[in-house]
């Protein structure tokens, strides 16, 4: 027939060319091995082995470490991990529940005994910068080739805390963008505007955020927000240091940055609320805060707001103040500068692979299902509610349905408006703890009156640069 002919004749070429070639290769050059005409079959050559090894997938045994509400009550919840199971079955996920603490202490202690390692392992954004930068990016899998599709649909300011002299160490899980929760009811019977558009519109910067509250202490006797003065762990000062870009060093230099102007105006800003005793002194994550946050009644003066991140709202409606329902709404934060940004971060996650992890490439191929899937991440934060780093999840139909729980606004759109401009700032670095603890000292300093911003946060700065000596 023709084409066996034609094959044959093919065949013959494909032989007398392969020697050719060998034939003008240099002393030097390894003589060229044989080519030999594959087995004729009838209408078909048989398949090389390098295409099947391209189909082969991963397999075997990996485990994963984390922490009980993402491993289990979202990514086996949502059915991901059943997903995944189908496309890949020959590789077993185990799932080792840990603390996040937990995770911050062993993993190090791994990487240095090289053994006893996870093949993945979740870890949040306050905590990445440690663990990449230890041994210089050693003791994480360069993840460079493979996150490189996903760079530009992830979050710009995820993948600070990610890198390593131009190395990627990460691939995004989610994010935090940061906003103002406020009292409807407080609002209304403070005179204040109450409709979301309205609230982001009259409260546009810290001046008219400080109006607000002092209206709202005369009006109702309610405190503005929650911010404690003997305990205060910075949380709130971080965010308004993130939202202008600032931090606690100069991602440029390294440079520690803590008592820079614009981070002693931040601190002194905030003081304005202490003095005008417009803050409860209610610490956050205790049964006081809790209860303020979960007052129903309008006579029993309910906090009136509370800037914090979108996962907030999972908290909230959840078990934090399930009952106020329908009384809460979201606008954008404030801007600390005036006409500067209205978007920071507090929070989120990544997953990371260890250098020496015993099964590398199944573990990518479970992070790389989980996180770079659009219809994973879908799933995952129906369930989670935890915003995706994944900005190709925006334009889903999810992002732009009514919110019960906020009286029917739609939430989710505008938390996915203001993630994407969240600048990149200097907070979560390689001495995250160390230099929070620090600044928290200070913060606590300065609200005790015995020493001013400055002052606080020049000590602080000095004794930062000391420990990084």
């Amino acid at each position: 027939m023709y084409y066996k002919k034609s094959l044959k004749t093919i065949l013959f070429l494909f032989v007398i060319l392969a020697m050719a070639l060998s034939a003008c290769g240099t002393a030097d050059e390894t003589e060229a091995p044989v080519v030999s005409a594959p087995e004729e079959q009838e209408g078909q050559v048989e398949e090389g082995p390098a295409e099947v090894a391209a189909t082969e997938k991963p397999s075997g045994h990996i485990v994963v470490w984390g922490w009980q509400s993402a491993l289990v009550d979202t990514i086996e919840a949502s059915g991901v991990l059943a997903d995944f199971n189908a496309e890949f079955p020959d590789i077993e996920v185990e799932f080792l529940i840990t603390d996040p603490a937990d995770v911050y202490t062993n993993l190090p202690l791994a990487f240095t005994a090289g053994e006893g390692l996870p093949d993945v392992a979740l870890v949040e954004n306050s905590h990445l910068a440690q663990l990449v930068h230890m041994g210089g990016g050693a003791g994480l899998m360069d993840l460079s080739d493979r996150v490189a599709p996903y760079i530009d649909k992830m979050n710009a300011y995820k993948w600070t805390d990610c890198t390593l002299d131009g190395k990627y160490y990460c691939l995004p899980w989610d994010s935090g963008p940061v906003v103002m929760y406020y009292r409807r009811d407080v609002f209304e019977a403070a005179g204040l505007p109450t409709e979301p558009e309205d609230v982001s519109a009259a409260i546009a910067d810290f001046e008219d955020y400080f109006e607000a509250c002092q209206t709202i202490k005369e009006e109702t006797g309610a405190y503005c927000f929650a911010h404690n003065k003997a305990n205060n762990f910075g949380r709130l000062f971080e965010i308004l240091l993130w939202e202008q870009g600032l931090g606690y060093y100069d991602l440029d230099t390294g440079e520690v940055i803590v008592d820079s102007p614009g981070n002693v105006a931040t601190l002194e800003l905030l003081s304005r609320f202490w003095e005008a005793d417009l803050t409860s002194d209610n610490l956050a994550w205790t049964d006081p805060w809790y209860q303020e946050l979960g007052t129903v009644a309008i006579e029993d003066e309910p906090i009136a707001t509370i800037i914090e991140a979108a996962w907030m709202e999972v908290f909230m409606k959840g078990w934090i103040a399930p009952g106020t329902a329908g009384l809460w709404g979201v606008a954008e934060m404030p801007s600390v500068t005036g006409d500067g940004s209205r978007a920071s971060n507090d929070g989120g996650s990544v997953f990371v692979i260890p250098a020496q992890a015993p099964n590398p490439e199944a573990a990518w191929a479970f992070v790389e299902f989980c996180l770079g899937r659009e219809e994973s991440q879908l799933k995952m934060f129906e369930i989670s509610g935890f915003i995706p780093s994944l900005e190709t999840t925006y334009t889903d139909e999810i992002f732009d349905s009514p919110n019960d729980f906020f009286a029917g606004q739609v939430t989710f759109s505008l938390y996915a408006d203001i993630v994407q401009r969240i600048p990149s700032a200097g907070i979560y670095g390689p001495s995250y703890d160390m230099m929070n603890g620090s600044v928290t000292n200070a913060i606590q300093s300065f609200a005790a009156g015995t020493v001013s911003a400055e002052e606080a946060l020049q000590g602080a700065a000095a004794e930062i640069i000391s420990n990084l000596e």
